[in-house]
């Protein structure tokens, strides 16, 4: 009767579905079984790594604690050395400076004297400074008496070729040379106030179209030269009476300096010559040099 009962219930499709839903899960457990294994497979892996890792960093850390303990031998070696070569140099400090202030004690009196013949020295130059202070001053009012008589006859020398420029007598030298002068003034000053300006003007011939302006020097150098030319550029904005004439400039002097009446003749001047004698010559003129102003 049971063997009936079973077959009947086992023989049914429920049976069949059971089998084969068992078997699904031995498969999915075999599936997980296998994965677990693989995983236990892996992380044996892992800790065999982890565990090389670590035995390679033991060693590192070996090996960098050696390094730690050699250097820090080194420095107490080198610490101790110091120290010994610090208490040497303190000692041979001590011992200088104990020779250093025996040595000044000795040499006390010696400074004392010293000290005596500098304030001696000192007193014996001031002596002679103030003594030559006097002879300085002396040489001083010489000097400034030389310059001020030099300055007089200086005045007098180019004065005197003024006024013998200005004279009838020196005028023939122009007429020679083509310039028919019958007007004549000398040390004309001229002021712009605008401008806060000078000028000065030693000499001056003229006619109806020429106006001549002199500058007159005991000695000429190529740098008064220069000077006189830039004073002639501006010699119609001090003198606007002679705008509409031909304005021709002439340097006069005992002496010229080497080439300074060569660049004058260049720079299209006039020069004129004295001799001792008080004789005027005029140099050769050449008129495509000559230049107007």
């Amino acid at each position: 009767m049971n063997n009936e009962i079973l077959q009947k219930e086992f023989d049914m499709p429920q049976l069949r579905q059971m089998v084969l839903d068992n078997t699904e899960k031995i498969e999915k457990n075999e599936l997980k079984i296998n994965k677990m294994r693989m995983e236990a497979v892996e992380q044996i892996h892992k800790n065999s790594e982890r565990d090389e890792k670590f035995e390679t960093f033991c060693k590192e850390h070996d090996r960098y604690m050696k390094n730690i303990n050699e250097t820090l031998d080194r420095i107490a070696l080198l610490s101790e050395t110091s120290r010994i070569e610090q208490a040497r140099r303190s000692r041979e400090l001590d011992e200088q400076f104990k020779e250093t202030d025996r040595r000044i004690r000795e040499n006390s009196e010696q400074l004392k004297e010293t000290q005596k013949q500098v304030k001696e020295m000192y007193a014996e130059t001031k002596e002679m400074f103030a003594d030559t202070t006097k002879r300085v001053e002396k040489m001083f009012a010489e000097t400034n008496e030389s310059i001020r008589r030099v300055s007089v006859e200086f005045l007098g020398v180019t004065g005197h070729i003024v006024e013998g420029l200005v004279s009838s007598s020196t005028v023939n030298i122009f007429k020679e040379a083509g310039y028919d002068l019958h007007d004549s003034g000398k040390n004309l000053k001229r002021e712009l106030p605008s401008e806060n300006k000078k000028i000065e003007v030693d000499a001056l011939l003229s006619n109806e179209s020429v106006v001549i302006p002199v500058e007159v020097k005991a000695h000429f150098t190529k740098k008064k030269v220069k000077r006189f030319i830039r004073k002639m550029e501006m010699f119609k904005k001090f003198f606007p009476e002679y705008a509409d004439k031909e304005v021709v400039a002439a340097i006069a002097a005992i002496h010229y300096e080497a080439d300074a009446d060569t660049f004058a003749h260049d720079e299209g001047l006039l020069v004129i010559r004295v001799n001792s004698n008080d004789i005027f010559s005029l140099d050769p003129i050449d008129e495509s040099k000559l230049r107007k102003f």
